[in-house]
């Protein structure tokens, strides 16, 4: 399977079913009144994560998710069903975001988002009788369900993410630490995508902290720019932001002063400099004794280490669960973002003129425009008394419309009277 890491697609919801126009005809109750049935509300679709998945690939070439439609009202009251939601599961750390930004950070299994919701249904007649219209001939229709293109971007989980310039050996210390069993070549660039693997308590001690797995991620190499997009690029840097703990993955028997300061400066860059890090030495059965002596003094804190023989691996599965029990000791809590509804901002009333049309804007209004059956005498009336009672027309008239004026509300123009 491919490791897709970004997807884009559409999000349609369904539309909401339409009222009945329906009279009681039963036998003996020759005066039976309205009982046309509202509509169904329309699907929505809903994201959720996942462990089953570990990529978008299934996703990359989607171009449309569509909900169900709800179903038409009918007579004897009875409503219309419920179109069908859209149930889209992701791998666990995708991050969802629309044309305004991030909307959800779906980080546990389960999580969930409604990216579109389903429009709703409309009443039918026998909703609107009255003891003054006792046999109202209109219904509402249904309203059209959300529509928007969202952006997918997965960032792998991991409690460790092993850093390091290409063929710096990270993807052999992640075999060295784990059950993992990645590609690894001799060759600049072997790891093109990340790679997880598990490390258990069994290699390391109790005095280290560790009372559960932690997951290691060994993250494809990284050059002098790449969070500017150079090499493989910012794009796998946004795996590293969700790592609690970063290795610095050097090569200690080339220039690993200079590999140093250069991963350092990529994280600044992609502002991950504040993260707790290690610093490990690999490599280190190709230096002598001298060499050995020169990087202990260059680099105090570090760890030496070789994935090829094994040496040091168990002191640095130690390092490492010690620096991830103090990261969790001083994490601060998670703030869970407020899920924001998809709906029009604006609530209130505004009457502009635009090229001599008269347009009002506002959710209720727009909302009853929507709704208007417009084939219906009795629903334009209707639509016309609810303008009255909701101050549109004295809103006009105040505007300057006079009889016979444009007047556009949402899709729908008619003439003023």
């Amino acid at each position: 399977m491919q490791f897709i890491d970004e997807a884009r697609l559409t999000v349609r919801a369904g539309r909401g079913g339409d009222g009945s126009v329906s009279f009681n005809r039963e036998k003996y109750k020759p005066r039976g009144g309205p009982d046309g049935g509202r509509g169904g509300d329309g699907g929505s679709v809903v994201l959720r994560a996942t462990e089953d998945l570990a990529t978008l690939e299934y996703l990359y070439h989607k171009n449309l998710v569509s909900a169900g439609r709800g179903r038409h009202g009918s007579g004897n009251n009875r409503s219309g069903e419920s179109g069908e939601d859209a149930i889209v599961e992701v791998p666990v750390g995708t991050l969802v975001f629309d044309s305004e930004g991030l909307i959800s950070d779906l980080a546990k299994p389960g999580d969930s988002i409604v990216v579109a919701r389903g429009g709703e249904g409309g009443r039918g007649n026998g909703s609107f009788a009255t003891s003054t219209r006792q046999a109202p001939k209109f219904r509402e229709r249904g309203l059209p369900g959300e529509e928007r293109e969202i952006r997918l971007e997965l960032r792998v989980l991991s409690d460790v993410g092993l850093v390091g310039l290409p063929n710096a050996g990270k993807s052999s210390l992640l075999a060295a630490l784990s059950a993992a069993r990645p590609k690894v070549g001799g060759y600049p660039f072997t790891t093109l995508t990340p790679k997880l693997g598990v490390v258990d308590e069994r290699g390391a001690s109790r005095e280290a902290g560790l009372r559960e797995p932690f997951v290691v991620a060994d993250i494809p190499g990284l050059i002098s720019g790449a969070s500017e997009g150079r090499g493989l690029g910012n794009r796998f840097l946004r795996h590293v932001a969700r790592a609690r703990v970063l290795a610095l993955i050097l090569d200690a028997s080339e220039d690993p002063e200079g590999a140093e300061a250069t991963l350092r400066a990529e994280l600044y860059a992609a502002k991950l400099s504040d993260k707790p890090t290690v610093v490990a030495l690999n490599k280190v059965d190709l230096l002598d004794a001298e060499l050995r002596e020169y990087v202990r003094e260059i680099f105090p804190g570090a760890v030496l280490i070789s994935a090829a023989t094994g040496e040091g691996v168990p002191e640095f599965r130690e390092v490492l669960a010690r620096k991830l029990a103090r990261a969790a000791e001083v994490a601060a809590p998670a703030h869970e973002r407020e899920h924001r509804v998809f709906r029009p901002t604006w609530k209130g009333l505004r009457v502009e003129r635009e090229d001599g049309v008269y347009v009002v804007s506002g959710e209720e209004v727009e909302r009853l425009a929507l709704k208007t059956d417009w084939g219906s005498e009795e629903g334009v009336e209707h639509f016309g008394r609810e303008l009255e009672r909701k101050g549109v027309v004295a809103a006009l008239r105040r505007a300057g419309a006079a009889e016979g004026d444009e007047v556009r509300v949402g899709e729908t123009v008619f003439d003023f009277r």
